[in-house]
């Protein structure tokens, strides 16, 4: 499982800085990685950008075992959601995270997580990259944790699916590494060869991709995998001639890893493999020769996982006691033992702090919610007192005006009821008298207002007449070469007077109309729109007006539509009712 690449965040499939950040950590070309993420996502005013290159940072503090320094990336990342208030942002942190539960072991937080933040990415459009990571991620935990081949198999044809669609190389290579695990367990648990085929089919498909990985220091690893990775399944696959092929292909695995630090663990490993396929050929020499150099590795280099130190012991051990050499035998097993108990301290001391860290910080964001939450409930009482105090003093002062009121009110009923005997008579007369007064007046001013718009339209229909002929004559002089032009720019003449004679009559009936329409104007008013606002005051409409001006309904509709916009009327104020109350 050591051969499972570790998983990095990757924002979408058109990222290529993030893709290329993701290629960099795999390939353990820690500083390269760290350079591009403080220049291209760190500064970045994105926020979502900036929160990606944090959680990218906790990984490479990782990687490189500054446990405080990843713990701060994670936290600063999560300090910016509030701000960036975006989904994608959270599921990012969400997986940063899943990643951190994962190394602590916290199985139920690192669940949470994980499928929390699947579910927003699987909503979103191009997020295939990260998806591939995040079943990925998923599908290492299961098979470290799962009781049955079958719990791992959708996630690990999920992430397939989802390297498919993103196009990246180097997801597909780890993905088909992947189902080739898959099959080559499941055949092992069934004792079905039929799943071998399968497994064979897809390790091939991993190595056919290698090529095409971008950057190319990616190439490397993956080449190494792959031959590690096919050489354990050669045995299972080959009749005869299988621990040759097997030993050819850890041959080229450790040309790539000499002379290399950054392959140590890849190298005792494939030392240990080599001297496996010579004890099945009873070269027991060279085997043993083989075993000690992983041996010798694997002391030396605290990244090399454990149980790839103690399968090395044990193979060393067997060919100490098949030997006779009984004392090595027991020595190194005792070693080993020791080894054992050593590396579960260290391991139990890291998680120790690991987890001293991660509660210190939990405990810490807890304070800051609760002072948050504590200082959100102080400015809810202020405003609540505040709004009070202000209800009370209005409150107050309502009351105080409805004292003055009701103290003025009985004080003038006291002296209308003192004035009431003497003038009761004299008032009822008067009110008649007034009331008889007004009803004349009002009949009176509404005889000659009916009068004055019978009289105004009248004269705006002889107008507009008179309007019509001209417009007749103007096109028999288009036609007509031999027209009294003189004439008719004197008839034009007279349509201006009529028209000068129409305002001034509205004039005569409210004086201000013209007026109060040019200082309603946002612009000048032309003739045209103060003899159509005369039309709409004498409540003509569309149709009257078109027959009038002999044009079509429309073109009034239109004229009236600017008169609007030049007037400054909301679309649902009225025309009409507008002109018509400017004189009111």
């Amino acid at each position: 499982m050591f051969l499972i690449p570790i998983c990095y965040f990757g924002q979408s499939d058109l990222d290529k800085s993030q893709q290329t950040v993701y290629a960099y950590l795999y390939a353990k070309e820690n500083e390269k990685a760290r350079s591009l993420l403080e220049k291209d996502f760190l500064p970045s005013q994105d926020l979502r950008r900036k929160i990606i290159g944090l959680v990218y940072l906790s990984d490479y503090f990782s990687v490189t075992k500054d446990e405080q320094a990843q713990v701060n990336s994670l936290k600063k990342a999560k300090d910016l959601l509030d701000e960036a208030n975006d989904n994608l942002s959270n599921a990012y942190v969400d997986y940063g995270y899943a990643r951190y539960y994962l190394k602590l072991n916290k199985k139920d937080q690192f669940v949470k997580a994980i499928n929390s933040s699947i579910s927003v990415f699987e909503k979103a459009d191009r997020e295939n990259f990260i998806l591939t990571q995040l079943y990925f991620l998923k599908f290492s935990y299961q098979v470290k944790n799962a009781a049955d081949v079958q719990e791992y198999k959708d996630s690990a044809f999920k992430a397939l699916d989802y390297a498919k669609k993103s196009k990246n190389n180097l997801l597909l290579n780890f993905t088909f590494n992947n189902v080739g695990f898959y099959y080559k367990n499941l055949s092992t648990a069934t004792r079905e060869k039929k799943y071998l085929d399968s497994a064979d089919v897809n390790y091939r498909r991993a190595f056919d991709v290698i090529s095409k990985i971008e950057p190319k220091v990616a190439q490397k690893r993956s080449l190494i995998a792959y031959y590690i990775n096919y050489g354990s399944l050669v045995p299972f696959i080959r009749t005869s001639n299988a621990s040759k092929e097997s030993l050819d292909l850890a041959f080229k695995a450790l040309d790539l890893t000499s002379n290399d630090a950054n392959y140590g663990d890849l190298t005792s490993l494939i030392y240990n493999n080599i001297g496996y396929n010579y004890e099945n050929e009873g070269n027991v020499s060279l085997a043993e020769n083989y075993y000690q150099k992983a041996y010798d590795l694997g002391r030396a280099n605290t990244e090399i996982m454990l149980s790839s130190k103690i399968s090395t012991i044990d193979n060393l051990s067997r060919v100490y006691s098949n030997s006779g050499r009984f004392e090595k035998a027991l020595a190194i097993e005792r070693e080993a033992k020791d080894m054992i108990r050593q590396e579960s301290k260290e391991r139990f001391d890291n998680n120790t702090k690991s987890l001293e860290i991660f509660y210190d910080t939990e405990k810490k964001n807890e304070q800051i919610h609760q002072l948050e939450q504590i200082n959100k409930g102080r400015t809810r009482q202020l405003w609540m007192l505040l709004a009070i105090v202000i209800i009370a003093v209005a409150g107050f002062i309502v009351l105080f005006n409805n004292h003055r009121y009701k103290q003025k009110l009985i004080k003038q009923r006291a002296d209308l009821l003192e004035s009431e005997k003497i003038e009761t008579e004299l008032k009822l007369q008067l009110e008649s008298e007034e009331k008889a007064r007004l009803e004349a007046e009002q009949r009176l001013l509404e005889i000659e207002q009916e009068r004055l718009h019978k009289q105004a339209l009248a004269k705006s229909i002889q107008l507009d007449q008179k309007n019509s002929i001209i417009n007749e004559l103007t096109e028999k002089i288009k036609t007509d070469a031999d027209a009294d032009l003189d004439k008719l720019l004197r008839e034009d003449k007279l349509v201006d007077r009529d028209l000068t004679r129409v305002k001034d009559m509205h004039e005569e009936v409210h004086p201000q109309l013209f007026k109060k329409l040019n200082e309603a104007s946002k612009g000048k008013l032309t003739t045209q729109d103060l003899k159509y606002a005369s039309y709409i005051y004498l409540n003509m409409d569309n149709q009257q007006i078109a027959n009038l001006l002999k044009v079509e309904v429309k073109t009034v509709r239109m004229t009236k539509y600017r008169l609007k916009i030049k007037l400054g009327l909301d679309k649902e104020m009225d025309l009409q009712s507008f002109i018509q109350n400017l004189v009111l």
